[in-house]
């Protein structure tokens, strides 16, 4: 893999770049800084394909930016002689590692798509990978069709996969390792600290204010004799192409505890109203014969919600809020 460093130094023919979409930009106010960050950087990416010896033989390069989700600029790369996924986080952080969680998952077993190489665009990190040309699992299948082929069971088969490698800290991807050392640092690190503060002032877990220090004890707890690993952050089957196996993609870098992952899966449907029957079928295929640690899973389920809720709180997604404390209340 490299860095940033082009595929050779030598001068060559520029291809003409057309543009055949603009970035899908948020809808939210709170989002507009980052609206402004996908629009500048139409200009990045155009210098980028121009300047690159991979497209130096093309006379014309079209780029189409994906439409689903927001977390990232996604520009689609295509020539006559292939298609490349370039993509670029939201902020510096959001997405550092991906190349390397990459390499980690496939050498699990996990398919993956191949990274050609990684470096930084305008002080933004960027991933340079191959294009998959599939659908993803949601728009491939319905819910009922995905339960029925057991995709559910094979999607927590590869997680297993993914978490089955051990790392040796939490957080972000600094400098190629683990934020901090241990769980309780991460959770009194500055990202944690400002959603916690954030739920407080705007008293968020009223009714259920006791579950955050329960939750927080018992992944303390669980630490202190299990390992953290390689998270994906966004597991779900809007980010796995429908491939055979199925193709994972579009991570958020994160060192934890894989129970990280599942909380979060399970708080997605929870806040969403989603099917117990796929989970349950994806907690078969990720445990196995093991037995699931419902105590932790409980409690990186409710850390799930309160790493989100501000979130959702700022861009007025109440129903979403008010189902998952309803659940939680009722527990």
């Amino acid at each position: 893999m490299q860095s940033n460093e082009k595929l050779g130094s030598d001068e060559h023919h520029k291809p003409n770049v057309i543009f055949r979409n603009e970035p899908k930009l948020s809808e939210h106010e709170i989002d507009n800084d980052l609206n402004k960050m996908r629009t500048e950087f139409m200009t990045y990416i155009q210098d980028f394909v121009t300047e690159h010896d991979l497209f130096k033989n093309e006379t014309e390069v079209g780029i189409e930016f994906a439409q689903k989700g927001v977390s990232s600029v996604i520009a689609i790369i295509d020539t006559p002689a292939g298609k490349w996924v370039l993509k670029i986080p939201r902020n510096k952080r959001h997405t550092v590692g991906e190349g390397e969680f990459f390499q980690v998952w496939e050498k699990a077993g996990v398919t993956v798509p191949q990274v050609i190489e990684t470096g930084e665009l305008n002080d933004s990190p960027y991933t340079l990978m191959e294009y998959i040309d599939a659908q993803t699992l949601d728009t491939c299948y319905s819910h009922e069709e995905l339960l029925a082929k057991g995709t559910f069971v094979e999607m927590g088969e590869a997680l297993r996969c993914m978490h089955s490698e051990s790392a040796d800290g939490y957080g972000f991807v600094v400098d190629g390792k683990p934020e901090f050392e241990t769980v309780e640092e991460w959770l009194e690190g500055d990202d944690m600290k400002r959603r916690f503060d954030y739920i407080d002032e705007h008293n968020l877990l009223e009714g259920i204010e006791d579950e955050l220090d329960k939750a927080l004890e018992v992944i303390k707890q669980h630490s202190e004799n299990s390992d953290s690993t390689y998270c994906h952050d966004d597991f779900g089957t809007a980010n796995i192409f429908a491939t055979d196996p199925i193709t994972i993609f579009d991570p958020q870098p994160k060192f934890n505890s894989g129970y990280y992952d599942l909380g979060k899966i399970n708080f997605i449907k929870i806040a969403m109203s989603g099917s117990d029957e796929s989970f349950k079928q994806l907690l078969d295929g990720y445990f196995d014969d093991n037995d699931c640690n419902d105590a932790v899973l409980n409690a990186y389920t409710f850390l799930a919600f309160c790493m989100k809720c501000p979130y959702w709180h700022r861009t007025g997604r109440q129903e979403q809020l008010e189902t998952a404390k309803k659940y939680f209340r009722n527990c």
